[in-house]
């Protein structure tokens, strides 16, 4: 892996990252919030819509990409054993996704 510069420290990127984090702390008011132990920290009682109340929910995205040829490159070998070609490029992948929310776990439909 080489080094990335990803600009992260822009004025703009920062003036946006600040107001993201202000919007995230009044939508936080409305979810539940854990501690480092997975207990629940705060449990809002949301707010009020016709008829209800309402809190919002964080849902999260977690997403691995696996290759055939991802395996490590060094290793120990025999006298007697000769080194064998191996194959050029990631090779084949397998993309895993899921959506994940705090109390419920998995998100999925009923047919799962």
């Amino acid at each position: 892996m080489g080094m990335y510069l990803d600009g992260h420290e822009r004025e703009h990127v920062v003036t946006y990252q600040k107001a993201f984090l202000d919007h995230w702390a009044e939508y936080e008011k409305q979810m539940l919030t854990y501690d480092k132990d997975g207990l629940v920290n705060t449990s809002p009682a949301g707010f009020e819509v016709p008829g209800s109340r309402f809190r919002l929910v964080l849902v999260t995205h977690d997403e691995s990409t696996f290759y055939a040829n991802d395996r490590r490159k060094t290793r120990w070998t025999h006298t007697s054993e000769t080194p064998t070609p191996e194959c050029k490029g990631e090779g084949a992948s397998l993309m895993v996704s899921d959506l994940l929310v705090p109390e419920w776990g998995q998100l999925k439909d009923d047919e799962e």
